[in-house]
């Protein structure tokens, strides 16, 4: 057990909640009791990742009842007598774990405060799950005052989101990496606003027919000082700076633009995939985003394909969910597009309006040489089938590939032996 912090009103029989600034005032007065005694204290700051969301779907008394469950659970299964809660920003809640005497008791603490909050919440007939994360900064090693601790801890929780364990410890280049990002971030939005994305465009063939049907789009986009940024660092860097539907706009205007081109200009009457992250059908705005570049450029919305990556939101989220059956009221074709797609994710995936799946043909090696990886994947197809769904392939490898994959039934593929990504000029002048 750790010594009461008993801030005024508080009880010392049990860890209490307090507000922003009596948060700081009680942890000075911690941090102050801890030089008396030479014993250590951390601050686990923790973004629910959740609480936003709720505000924006079911209004902020819906958000508030969260927020106060989520610190309950904290009291009642995490924190000890004398613990603080600080209840910061909407989705940031800090705890002040009042004496540490082994550095290893945040960590655990942290371990069991995640795992308690993996407990789903209920909101009316569905389940809403957090996606937590915490930072911790110790004192006194990483932090003397009060202000720099909490800004530490929240370097910490930052750097948390890109870990598999959803947990960080403050390091030294824990603000140097962030303060990248932030210049990263900084830097898209001007992108995005200047319009200076580029795309370049990978040819799909229809296996059936022999012939391009359409082309498949990837982001390009080279920063002045880090060089090439990946499609996926973009879109979070696009949610960090809250740019997102600006990003997905930019991405379709030009896409459809460069489309537009290549059906007036080389007779190539094409569709067009674009991939776009789950956590963007969050954005309960994407469906009018999707409807205005359509208008703008005149194309039908079954020649647009958005390729979904990610299915594990789906699950979670019932705002994604329904963000997904307004795209299918556009009209736009959707597709599932997770190569770690579990197969139970697939009993609640058959319910939602999807019309196509992506598969990694790469991922089944040599065909001639693994009659089992065949099977599998003739069996993928034929399931795919079953669930009205149909087949693009990906990462094919070669000739004798592709006529497997055609014995096989795949519907679509593409593949860089056929053809490599090429900016719109380029691929014009190869395919026009």
């Amino acid at each position: 057990m750790t010594d009461a912090v008993n801030p005024e009103g508080a009880d010392s029989a049990g860890a209490r909640i307090v507000g922003t600034a009596p948060f700081l005032e009680v942890l000075r007065r911690c941090m102050d009791e801890r030089r008396v005694d030479g014993r250590g204290l951390a601050v686990l700051l923790v973004d629910c990742g959740l609480i936003a969301r709720i505000d924006a779907v079911w209004g902020y008394h819906v958000g508030d009842a969260v927020r106060e469950r989520v610190a309950d659970t904290l009291l009642g299964e995490v924190l000890r007598p004398g613990d603080v809660v600080g209840q910061l920003g909407r989705d940031d809640i800090a705890c002040i774990l009042a004496t540490v005497d082994d550095p290893s008791v945040p960590l655990l603490a942290g371990d069991k405060l995640l795992r308690a909050l993996k407990t789903p919440l209920w909101m009316g007939e569905d389940e809403i799950f957090t996606d937590a994360t915490v930072g911790i900064a110790l004192f006194p090693s990483q932090g003397d005052e009060a202000e720099v601790l909490l800004q530490r801890a929240r370097a910490a929780c930052i750097r948390a989101r890109e870990s598999t364990t959803r947990m960080a410890q403050y390091s030294d280049d824990s603000t140097r990496s962030i303060g990248a990002v932030l210049l990263t971030e900084n830097r898209l939005r001007t992108a995005v606003a200047e319009d200076t994305l580029e795309l370049s465009f990978q040819p799909q063939y229809d296996l059936s027919l022999g012939q391009i049907m359409g082309a498949q789009t990837r982001l390009q986009w080279r920063d002045p000082s880090a060089g090439a940024i990946a499609a996926n660092q973009a879109f979070d860097a696009a949610e960090a700076a809250g740019v997102v539907n600006g990003l997905v706009s930019s991405i379709l205007n030009r896409a459809l633009r460069n489309v537009s081109e290549f059906r007036y200009s080389a007779g190539l009457d094409l569709r067009v995939g674009v991939q776009l992250p789950a956590f963007t059908l969050l954005h309960t705005d994407l469906p009018e985003v999707v409807q205005r570049a359509l208008g703008t450029w005149s194309l039908r919305p079954g020649r647009l394909v958005l390729q979904i990556g990610g299915s594990t939101i789906l699950g979670r989220e019932p705002v994604a969910r329904e963000t997904l059956l307004q795209l299918k009221k556009v009209g736009v074709r959707l597709a599932i597009d997770d190569r770690k797609l579990a197969l139970s994710s697939l009993f609640f995936l058959a319910e939602l309006p999807f019309q196509e799946i992506m598969i990694d043909a790469a991922a089944a090696g040599d065909l001639a040489a693994a009659p089992k990886s065949e099977k599998i994947l003739g069996a993928l197809i034929e399931l795919s089938h079953q669930l009205g769904l149909d087949v693009v392939a990906s990462g094919v490898a070669d000739e004798a590939m592709e006529a497997r994959l055609k014995a096989l039934g795949c519907d679509y593929m593409q593949a860089d032996f056929k053809g490599p990504a090429l900016d719109s000029k380029g691929f014009v002048a190869r395919y026009g």
